[in-house]
């Protein structure tokens, strides 16, 4: 990737540019700058100036665009070297003065939702207003000038820098302040970004670094040749621009660099990036406004390369077929995907969509808003706009809409948005804890969202399968990985801890994790629904040490894996291709051949995950033999018991026993109205009160329940002291001899029943 800059030969301003800000009229984006000539001017997105906006009668320091997906109405907040900030309309009417400061105003920013207005100042305080300009609070008053202020993503906090520390203080009175030591000069900026919450901050000593949200460096830089004057994070997150004295440069979003661009411009004073994430403006010390793109952007799934290159043409490369395409594009092309054999391109009208086998006609449809994320599954793929999210199939044909009161689909991205065959879930932006979950086909949400205890980093639906089976892995920030079900959230297991980055396959239900420099593969996560004791033994581990830290998975497929690492080289590894075997006999039934194959690769992992696989499937035969294989006899014991049953109600229950869900074995035995068993699990699981008032009600068993507990007290050697049980044991008489035969009738009966005899 590389950035290509072009900017008027006569530049428009006559003094420096100090700020510049996209925003959104109808379809279009266009640009705002401000400069010490004291003059604002509106910008084409191409780069073309389009009129003055208006003229001022102070020094522009500072400028932020109002929050608006809707197009219209837009509002600029701008402060000025008179301590004042003035809102004005996007007509260049001044809607609002407001003394704020004494001194200049050096920094505003509006929140993320647009109702809220920060401002920092010379004077060394920080201020929160209200939309219309109303003052909220002052929120802190330092001893030196403020040069930068953003919000935190869910706009409880504001960062700021002062000297040469950043503090993080909460909006809320009497909470405690953070701050550390950033850069051994003054802090000149920081940024937020709200996609992966991550800090940037650059400084007079000539770096730029990254910073985790509770202030541990990420990141540092070699110091540049002159002080970092500007930077801020792309909207997706993916990235960040760097602007310095005559220099621009284009980082990942783990620090390094792609390319680095030295224009003649003098110091770059503002960076403000376009909402699709292709193109950045730059305002500069010799008055230039630059519009920079992002050029010769590539992709790369299995054997596909494309590549975007600055005349708006798609390059694909088959490497293994050695044949190329060239795709060309009347349209600046704003986004593509590249996944499962079908490439997605967007421009700000048209969809277009290709497949592998077919480059010449692809399937067109045209588009309400311009899209800002594709999310793509081997059945189809998600259009993220400003109002919702549209599921459409690679054909074109679109399955439905997806949109619900409060939605922010700013705030998604590829970590809080995931699809596949029959679901479609995302992070909800309001609230980072909670997990919404859409039907592909209506559009409708299914059933309540689903709740974590910590804020969630990640998610990602499993592609395998479909209904009861759909599964939701979920990184929260506390690094902790969770497996959970998509239509029956009851119940969330944890898989591993201090996990950086996680990914399912694209065939199968493995799942891969980089935990501490080790690369962990979950053979079969779903173990832990069905017995969490054999998760361990489904886990195979690589040694990693070559990813290094902050290293991110990037594909999965097969047994092939790719990791990114921190400083952009890719790493491919491949785990053991048995897995995939023992799925493709999973789903076919084909229990005997997969035995065959576990005897043949005498790997415990895989017995483990068979066994697994099995008990899912009631395959009780290959269930005794994969547990023997890894010695567990109290399970192969209990396996055995739970063969001999006479009929399948009995079997299921005693099942989903094995699998600790004792509720669901109760529930499954008293709608099958089989009393007697269902009070001996009371028994066997020592819920003495339940087993009792269920023989009370239905007035069965009473003495049974009774025998039972009496023979339960001696063998422990304590005394009753339930008062409910001593005052039926004087009622009630006990025999065992008569507890015996009502015991064994009962089983006759179910030996009957099962036989089909009356």
């Amino acid at each position: 990737m590389r950035l290509k800059l072009s900017h008027e030969e006569t530049p428009k301003h006559t003094s420096l540019v100090t700020a510049v800000g996209f925003f959104k009229t109808s379809k279009q984006y266009e640009l705002v700058s401000c400069s010490d000539d004291q003059t604002v001017w509106k910008w084409h997105v191409e780069g073309a100036p389009i009129s003055k906006l208006c003229s001022l009668d102070a020094f522009c320091t500072a400028m932020a665009v109002m929050p608006n997906s809707k197009g219209n109405d837009n509002t600029f907040a701008m402060g000025f070297a008179d301590g004042s900030f003035r809102l004005i309309s996007d007509t260049g009417r001044e809607e609002k003065k407001v003394d704020a400061h004494r001194g200049a105003v050096i920094s505003v920013k509006w929140s993320y939702d647009g109702s809220a207005l920060a401002t920092a100042g010379e004077d060394g305080s920080v201020k929160i207003w209200s939309r219309s300009g109303m003052l909220r609070s002052t929120l802190t008053q330092m001893g030196h000038a403020i040069y930068s202020v953003v919000w935190s993503p869910d706009c409880e906090h504001l960062l700021f820098a002062c000297s040469s520390k950043i503090h993080l203080k909460s909006i809320q009175a009497g909470q405690k302040q953070v701050e550390w030591k950033a850069h051994e000069g003054i802090v000149t900026i920081v940024d937020w970004s709200f996609v992966n919450n991550t800090i940037l901050s650059g400084g007079e000593d000539c770096r730029y670094k990254i910073w985790d949200s509770y202030g541990r460096m990420l990141f540092s830089s070699a110091p540049l040749d002159h002080v970092v004057t500007s930077l801020a994070w792309s909207p997706t997150g993916k990235h960040f621009a760097v602007g310095a004295f005559n220099v621009l440069k284009l980082c990942d979003r783990t620090g390094w660099s792609y390319c680095r661009e030295t224009p003649e411009v003098g110091s770059v004073f503002g960076i403000s990036w376009c909402s699709d994430g292709t193109q950045f403006a730059c305002g500069c010390g010799g008055g230039q406004v630059v519009f920079v793109s992002l050029v010769d952007r590539s992709f790369s799934w299995q054997n596909t390369d494309i590549t975007l290159d600055e005349d708006n043409t798609i390059k694909v490369h088959d490497v293994l077929n050695e044949t190329r395409e060239d795709l060309d594009f009347r349209d600046r092309v704003t986004d593509m995907s590249l996944a499962y054999g079908a490439l997605v391109v967007t421009t700000n009208n048209q969809c277009f969509v290709y497949q592998q086998t077919n480059w010449n006609t692809p399937h067109v449809e045209d588009l309400k808003e311009p899209p800002t994320l594709i999310v793509q599954c081997p059945f189809h793929f998600a259009l993220v706009d400003a109002n919702s999210i549209q599921i459409m199939s690679y054909e074109g044909r679109i399955l439905s809409n997806i949109k619900y009161s409060g939605l922010r689909t700013e705030f998604l991205n590829h970590q809080t948005l995931s699809i596949c065959r029959d679901a479609v879930c995302l992070v909800d932006p309001s609230s980072p804890k909670q997990i919404r979950v859409f039907d592909v086909y209506t559009g409708r949400q299914l059933g309540q969202a689903i709740q974590h205890k910590l804020d969630i980093v990640r998610i990602s639906l499993n592609q395998q399968g479909s209904g009861a089976e759909r599964a939701i892995a979920i990184l929260d920030k506390n690094k902790d990985l969770y497996l959970t079900k998509a239509m029956n959230a009851d119940r969330s297991e944890k898989l591993g801890s201090m996990v950086d980055s996680f990914m399912w396959n694209d065939s199968t239900d493995m799942l891969i994790a980089l935990t501490d420099e080790k690369l962990q593969i979950y053979i079969y996560p779903s173990v832990c629904f069905v017995d969490k004791d054999l998760l361990p033994k489904t886990l195979q581990s690589k040694t990693c040490t070559d990813a290094g830290k902050y290293a991110q998975i990037i594909a999965f497929y097969g047994s092939n894996c790719v990791i990114r690492k921190a400083d952009g080289s890719d790493l491919a590894m491949v785990t053991t291709p048995y897995p995939q075997l023992l799925y493709q006999h999973f789903e076919k039934g084909q229990w005997e051949q997969a035995v065959r194959l576990c005897r043949y690769v005498k790997s415990p992992e895989l017995w483990a995950s068979l066994a697994a696989m099995a008990i899912h499937s009631r395959a009780l035969d290959t269930v005794e033999i994969a547990l023997a294989a890894i010695e567990e006899v109290d399970k192969v014991q209990f396996v055995a018991h739970i063969n001999k049953l006479p009929d399948e109600v009995l079997r299921s229950a005693e099942l989903a026993l094995f699998c600790k869900r004792p509720d669901e074995a109760l529930n499954n035995l008293l709608s099958n109205k089989r009393l007697y068993r269902a009070i001996k699990m009371n028994i066997r699981l020592h819920r003495w009160t339940d087993a009792l008032e269920l023989a009370l009600k239905h007035q069965t068993h009473v003495d049974t329940v009774l025998a039972y507990r009496q023979q339960h007290l001696q063998q422990m050697k304590h005394v009753e002291t339930n008062e409910q049980f001593k005052q039926w044991a004087q009622q009630v008489e006990v025999d065992w001899d008569t507890v015996k035969k009502k015991i064994a009738m009962e089983k006759d009966t179910e030996v009957r029943n099962a036989n089909g005899e009356s």
